[in-house]
């Protein structure tokens, strides 16, 4: 992870800052400040508002100055997508359109839109970090704003602070303009909820309980970011957690007494590490790793020895996702636009090369079924590629803003996308479309 870059730390300021410098001409924050406030007397637009003709993100295209047409046409063109590899990026990047593969989105519509809430807001640590939303069912989502991890319940529709970071004995790293720890990066599985910081913290709490069972930094390094983090169970059958740091390592500690387990030094900055799905009796041993280089490696964990190394990307990678019933088949996202999906019995190419529209990968996600995989932009786009059809076929999710994480629910009935916006920050919730709903239920 770059830490020299400008736009490493967003506070409410900066975040508007970076937002303008992403604008087009013609077009500026200005034109939306006159509405925060009558945004905030209209926070849930509704599929039915949709329909009726309302702008799912409560924007008000018909007083502005741009339809949300040309400003869409604009915004590609205008959009400078963030690489640190530019002269390779700019010397291959034709022929990594070639080799994309060419996907259909006509037809498509996995998840229907269901409502955006704008009273759900979150932030954003750090622009190249986009893990911050997870679903732990389709009734409890967690966002992060504030240095807080905050629990939204879709049933009462009410917004709790679960783990609150500005204060904890962890928390010794610089402070934002606005004095707050800053949250880099979280996880939330297995009732654990575990959060990052600037500092190299981990902080780790109980979903069902309130306290916190674990506040520390897990480095000495003034540059040690806490830039991903993993819950899982390990081969061993203990709950296990992974962190990726800059100061180059991947850290494996346990979830009940938080030690370090084990290391895995890199000689790049770790940007994220995911242990591979249990599948059946058999818990994860293997651990897909992206960092600040091109290559992305496959590690096992017992051995800590270097499985595979998946060359293709051209840039580095902050991205990964591994098939959750195909114990061969992962995904790798990078700065380049591209997801790049894996086949581990044949790794010495990718299988399928998917570009995005305008920017980076940022984030992945396969559906708990496995059949669709979520490749998220930092602003503005979503595809939800069919895996079913060879990922050739995609839903494309339009919106408007710095997008902080994507999230299924757990048993696949809800998809998420979180919005960091100065103005129209908000979560958004999709539902499963009639048409796409598994023939057999999924039991969880």
């Amino acid at each position: 992870m770059d830490v020299a870059s400008e736009a490493s730390a967003l506070s409410d300021e900066s975040q508007e800052e970076y937002a303008a410098q992403q604008l087009p001409e013609g077009l500026d924050i200005e034109m939306f400040e006159d509405d925060r406030s009558k945004v905030y007397h209209h926070l849930v637009t509704t599929a039915r508002d949709v329909e009726r003709g309302q702008d799912p993100q409560n924007i008000p295209w018909d007083r502005l100055e741009v339809s949300r047409s040309k400003y869409r046409e604009t915004r590609i063109q205008q959009y400078q997508n963030y690489v640190n590899l530019r002269d390779i990026f700019e010397q291959n990047h034709e022929k990594l359109k070639q080799e994309s593969v060419s996907v259909s989105k006509k037809g498509c519509r996995f998840y229907d839109f269901y409502q955006n809430l704008q009273n759900v807001r979150s932030d954003i640590a750090h622009f190249q970090l986009r893990h911050l939303l997870w679903a732990t069912s389709k009734h409890d989502v967690y966002t992060t704003n504030e240095a807080c991890i905050m629990h939204w319940s879709t049933l009462t529709q009410t917004q709790t602070k679960v783990l609150d970071c500005s204060s904890l004995p962890g928390q010794t790293a610089p402070m934002g303009p606005n004095g707050r720890a800053q949250i880099t990066t979280f996880c939330a599985k297995h009732d654990l909820i575990a959060a990052g910081g600037l500092g190299g913290e981990l902080d780790v709490a109980h979903i069902h309980r309130p306290g916190v069972l674990c506040s520390k930094k897990v480095t000495t390094s003034e540059m040690g970011i806490t830039n991903g983090i993993d819950i899982f169970e390990s081969s061993s059958g203990s709950l296990d957690i992974l962190t990726s740091n800059n100061d180059n390592i991947m850290r494996c500690f346990s979830a009940e007494t938080f030690q370090e387990k084990s290391a895995c030094a890199f000689d790049w900055p770790v940007n994220l590490a995911v242990a591979s799905p249990s599948e059946g009796s058999a818990p994860a041993a293997l651990v897909a790793v992206v960092g600040d280089d091109p290559e992305a490696f496959v590690v096992d964990l017992r051995t800590r020895g270097h499985v595979h190394r998946l060359k293709g990307h051209l840039d580095y990678s902050f991205a990964a996702a591994w098939h959750p019933s195909d114990s061969h088949a992962m995904a790798t996202g990078n700065q380049d636009t591209s997801t790049r999906v894996w086949d581990l019995r044949a790794p010495s190419e990718s299988v399928a090369t998917l570009c995005g529209r305008m920017g980076a990968v940022r984030s992945l996600r396969y559906s708990p079924d496995g059949r669709l995989l979520a490749a998220s932009e930092p602003a503005d786009f979503v595809q939800l590629y069919d895996v079913t059809a060879g990922y050739t076929r995609c839903q494309e999710i339009d919106l408007f803003g710095e997008i902080g994480g994507i999230t299924f629910s757990p048993d696949g009935s809800s998809f998420f996308v979180s919005i960091a916006d100065v103005v129209y920050s908000s979560l958004q919730e999709y539902v499963i479309s009639q048409d796409w709903k598994p023939k057999v239920e999924l039991s969880y």
